[in-house]
């Protein structure tokens, strides 16, 4: 069949199947302008009689037809790219070309010139009627916006054009989801280039200008969804692009403060995650007979002071022993095989879409890998099907706390990682790693793909996955590896974790990102998305203001009460962020509320280094605030706060000396960490435990080699002033 993007309502009530023209029998003809924006599909041959059970879903019942007629089936068609040759009165002259051809060819070679504006300019008079003219010469001024930092005066120009040709393009071809996605992004570069004039004191009503924007570029967002929606649903069009305008859409709602139409976006926008991968989706339907790996349970030390729920809960991964593998030796050689013919054809060249790029990493999609080698996808699917899904239902699906998905677990993304310590050391590195982080997703699957020197003398050295939760108590058994090549480590996406530095030779690992899509009864919500909607909630808030920010991030901890990381933004935020020097009770109550939620986030996530340095922090700063605004009849006894704040920054310098001695490091300056508790106990006047905390402070200094550093002599000043105070009073006593 053909799709036609014209033909989608402009009422905005879409119905997927209407842009079909099909199916086709053999011999059967389409006709239609070049200029018109086409997909060819594979199609069941009842696709327009397909029953839609949810319409409000991406993963209709027809698309999953089209889906496997796509797979099973091979297309063979003629296209005939028709143009006309127009008459001469001379024999020499050179017959004048079709104006779309024209137009066409000068678009095209603009690809290849520094000199694409003039072409497009030209292309776009000699055919006033190519929308895609104007897209391009839109997108091409966003682009010189974006790159050239010295525009000056030009810039608002540029921007203007920008939406000019778009809103052009909009109007020749109203069911260009592109075309709308793109106006949106160059509204928002109008809306903020009008909100620099108003800081740097321009007099504009920018409140109105702002309010004026955000509607347009929310029904231009919209719009753009509605179109993408359509030709996803009938596969005529890839996932990234819809899922970019869901992102944008949902960060312009949480700007406008419609936070429940943010959530509707959120929504959907996960949902592109559960169909970006072509790999084998869980089949909930078939009772799969074949055996599971074993697994066994790597366990953090729990917490014997208190009966909280989540702090006994003390499993962090499993791991899977035994004989049986979730990748057996054939499936290892098959996939590293496959890798190493991309890494030679690329020539070290990163395909990966994630930003996250370390020196010495190499990485490559599984889906890229998997089109190139059907026999590696039908490999990977079985294994999926047979192995990884069961394993997981049977490990998560006990857990009370957070169910497991209602619908089918399927690929949200998967990559595979080479780590090479020598290329990392070459850049002055300790070794191949990756810092600290969460996963997209709901599970993490960890598949180790070649042997550690403990079993083989040509394995690597050093690498892992480094385990946050473990540094709690005494253990020092941080860093966890599977137990032999096509063994695993499983463990929820929310646990934070690194890729500790592989120190010596290449470790090659598979990860799979698990997530679920939506269940086939509409009636039924995918309760494991509301860990996804907090985690894309975060990042949205980060750039909302102030007032916008705390409702977004509120909003997050609701859908996802379990997460350490959100009370952890909002008592950054609200500590850190706000005006020390404002006496009122609004911002008093906010110095006392972010120590709140660093205390919970410390309760939900033990382990966390920067909770613990945060909350230290917060404690003195709000020490400080209340002697300077006469609030101290409403702090705590003071040897209760003394023990509070030592506590916090003891165990923050405990938990990072563990982190950076296995590599994984979260930044905390210790030096800092050393001088606030020299500063408050010398407060207290217990002048013996502050010499002790602040000559600590130089020795840490020096252990990094920042001496030289101005932070570093400005703390060093400041240790120096507080030890002579020291020796000063300690004379006076003397006497």
């Amino acid at each position: 069949a053909l799709y036609l993007e014209s033909l989608i309502a402009d009422d905005g009530e879409i119905q997927s199947h209407e842009p079909i023209v099909g199916p086709l029998k053999p011999g059967q003809m389409v006709v239609h302008r070049s200029i018109e924006r086409t997909s060819a599909i594979v199609v069941p041959s009842d696709i327009h009689s397909s029953e839609q059970k949810y319409k409000s879903s991406l993963d209709t019942v027809s698309r999953r037809q089209i889906w496997k007629a796509a797979e099973r089936t091979r297309h063979y068609a003629l296209r005939l790219v028709l143009t006309t040759k127009t008459g001469s009165n001379d024999d020499t002259d050179i017959p004048e070309a079709p104006t779309e051809e024209r137009s066409y060819r000068l678009r095209e070679t603009s690809r290849l010139l520094d000199s694409r504006m003039q072409y497009l300019t030209l292309a776009s008079e000699v055919d006033l009627n190519d929308a895609e003219n104007h897209l391009r010469l839109g997108i091409n001024y966003l682009v010189k916006i974006s790159s050239d930092n010295q525009l000056g005066l030009d810039e608002q120009s540029y921007i203007d054009k920008a939406v000019f040709h778009f809103e052009k393009a909009a109007a020749l071809c109203p069911t260009d989801a592109r075309t709308h996605s793109q106006l949106a992004t160059a509204l928002r570069a109008k809306m903020e280039y009008e909100q620099r004039l108003h800081m740097e004191g321009a007099d504009r009503d920018y409140d109105s200008l702002e309010s004026v924007y955000l509607n347009r570029m929310r029904d231009a967002l919209e719009r753009s969804v509605q179109l993408g929606s359509a030709a996803v649903r009938v596969c005529a069009n890839g996932i990234d692009d819809l899922s970019l305008s869901l992102h944008k859409l949902a960060e312009t709602l949480c700007r406008m403060g419609e936070l429940d139409a943010a959530l509707d976006a959120i929504d959907k926008w996960a949902e592109c995650g559960s169909l970006r991968s072509g790999l084998a989706v869980e089949d909930k339907n078939h009772q799969h007979q074949s055996p599971i790996p074993s697994f066994k349970w790597i366990q953090a030390q729990g917490d014997d002071d208190t009966n909280t729920t989540i702090l006994n809960r003390r499993d962090i991964a499993l791991t899977t022993v035994g004989d049986l593998r979730v990748f057996e030796p054939a499936d290892v050689s098959l996939l590293r095989a496959a890798a190493d013919k991309h890494f030679a054809q690329t020539a070290g060249q990163q395909t990966s879409r994630y930003t996250m790029q370390y020196e010495g990493n190499s990485e490559v999609h599984l889906d890229d890998l998997c089109s190139a080698d059907p026999d590696l996808k039908l490999r990977i699917d079985r294994i999926l099907q047979e192995r990884v899904y069961p394993l997981v239902r049977a490990a998560f699906g006990e857990d009370e706390d957070e169910p497991e998905p209602k619908g089918s677990i399927c690929v949200y993304d998967s990559i595979f990682v080479r780590y090479n310590a020598e290329q990392a050391k070459a850049a002055g590195l300790r070794g191949a790693s990756q810092p600290l982080h969460q996963d997209g997703g709901i599970y993490s699957v960890n598949i180790a793909l070649n042997e550690h020197l403990d079993d083989s003398e040509n394995g690597f050295t050093g690498g892992g996955t480094f385990f946050e939760a473990l540094t709690v108590g005494d253990g020092d058994d941080y860093v966890q590896r599977p137990s032999a090549p096509g063994h695993a480590i499983i463990h929820k996406t929310t646990q934070r974790h690194a890729g500790a530095p592989t120190t010596s030779g290449v470790r090659d690992i598979l990860v799979i990102f698990l997530t679920a899509r939506q269940p086939e009864k509409s009636e039924i919500e995918e309760v494991t998305w509301r860990v996804e909607r907090a985690m894309r909630l975060t990042p949205l808030a980060k750039q909302l203001s102030r007032e916008k920010l705390i409702s977004c991030l509120k909003l997050a901890t609701k859908n996802d009460p379990t997460s350490h990381a959100l009370p952890y933004a909002l008592g950054v935020h609200l500590t850190q962020e706000g005006d020390m020097n404002d006496p009122s009770d609004e911002r008093w109550e906010e110095i006392c509320l972010g120590v709140e939620l660093f205390e919970r986030s410390i309760v939900l996530n033990p382990a966390d280094a920067r909770a613990h340095y945060n909350l230290g922090m917060a404690l003195s700063d709000r020490h400080k605030y209340a002697m300077r605004t006469r609030r101290m009849h409403l702090l705590p006894p003071p040897q209760e706060a003394a023990e509070s704040l030592i506590n916090a920054l003891e165990t923050a310098i405990q938990l990072e000396i563990k982190c950076d001695e296995a590599g994984c490091s979260n930044g905390i300056n210790i030096a800092e960490a050393f001088l606030t508790l020299g500063d408050f106990v010398l407060r207290l006047k217990n002048f013996d435990l502050a010499r002790l905390y602040l000559n600590q402070v130089e020795e840490c200094i020096k252990g990094v080699g920042d001496t030289d550093e101005d932070w570093a002599q400005s703390m060093l000043q400041q240790v120096s002033a507080m030890l002579d105070y020291i020796q000063e009073n300690e004379a006076i006593v003397k006497l």
